[in-house]
């Protein structure tokens, strides 16, 4: 295995070879690849589960115990019907209900009525080094993708919510900020804002200047309610308006995102992520992030961009189990 995976690693570093040369069986889906990582994709086929609201793919989970307790990420599920259908390793279809989330790490704990063993085991996320091979279980077949750790465990600073529009004139002149544009579909359309329409304070703080009122928005988290004072042809107005992640709002007018194709609701504000460059897409997160021994390292909880993918460090996915043991321990299926 290990002169497969250093042959791999020599062809990746010729720069003059095109990607489209390598033959499909030795990229790093491909039938030779997947092989070396036989126990990894041993594991990752039992404890990875797929969550879907009707017929729609969610995202992943990852099975952690043996009476169905799945750990997944929260964002993805918000909106959707429950109890959630469930594609487990069993090839069944089976159900699970919300039990908690951890704001802090974006973790979901469900509760299921798969009774089956995952066989997962426990690894360390201390021990991983850079360029260490890492392996990620993911909704298309053969069901697992290789890649490795490309940068050194951080925090991910947080973003904020967002109201979903351009900002115009400000100062004392307008007595406010001025709404220039309102995205389309966003939030702030939603709770009838228009342009011209200047906004004066946000919750009862003034906001006089543009940089105060984005610092005054990005105090609070997406899905947070905030109220605003503002004024529409001198006539004064509250509105309430339930704020939004960046991503959605924003991702089409940003050149990077639009490049980078669609990525997670949230991928900012976590406390120590695990980056890594095992390609997935956003209904692959949430599943289990694997060492060639097959050991679960963290839980896959962000794609931030086509290169950049993160992981909560499995320590702190079994600080969430530890916090939350009592909601667990009386979590039952509807």
């Amino acid at each position: 295995m290990r002169g497969l995976l250093l042959a791999i690693l020599v062809w990746a570093a010729q720069p003059w070879m095109q990607a489209a040369s390598l033959a499909p069986h030795l990229r790093t889906d491909g039938r030779q690849v997947v092989a070396a990582f036989a126990e990894a994709e041993k594991v990752a086929s039992k404890c990875k589960v797929t969550l879907l609201d009707g017929v729609k793919v969610l995202c992943l989970g990852t099975l952690v115990s043996t009476n169905g307790i799945i750990v997944t990420k929260y964002s993805e599920l918000e909106g959707a019907r429950q109890p959630y259908r469930v594609a487990g390793g069993d090839r069944r279809l089976h159900r699970a209900v919300l039990v908690a989330h951890d704001a802090r790490t974006d973790l979901a704990i469900l509760k299921s009525d798969i009774n089956y063993d995952a066989g997962l085991q426990w690894g360390a996320s201390d021990k991983l080094a850079m360029a260490q091979w890492l392996v990620a279980g993911v909704d298309a077949s053969p069901g697992i993708r290789a890649g490795i750790v490309s940068a050194y465990p951080r925090p991910i600073a947080k973003t904020g919510g967002v109201i979903g529009i351009m900002l115009g004139a400000d100062g004392n002149q307008t007595g406010g900020v001025t709404v220039d544009q309102v995205v389309k579909d966003g939030p702030a359309q939603k709770a009838g804002l228009k342009k011209g329409d200047i906004i004066l304070s946000v919750d009862g703080t003034p906001v006089r200047t543009r940089e105060k009122l984005i610092e005054s928005v990005n105090r609070h988290d997406p899905g947070e309610k905030v109220k605003l004072a503002l004024k529409r042809e001198d006539k004064p107005m509250d509105v309430e308006i339930t704020l939004g992640y960046r991503t959605e709002v924003f991702g089409m007018l940003e050149r990077n995102l639009r490049m980078s194709g669609e990525v997670s609701k949230r991928r900012a504000g976590f406390e120590r992520i695990i980056q890594h460059d095992v390609t997935m897409t956003t209904t692959d997160i949430g599943g289990p992030l694997l060492d060639l021994e097959g050991r679960l390292v963290g839980i896959n909880i962000a794609r931030s961009n086509r290169v950049e993918f993160f992981a909560i460090p499995v320590e702190d996915v079994r600080r969430v189990l530890g916090e939350k043991a009592a909601a667990i321990a009386k979590a039952a299926l509807p």
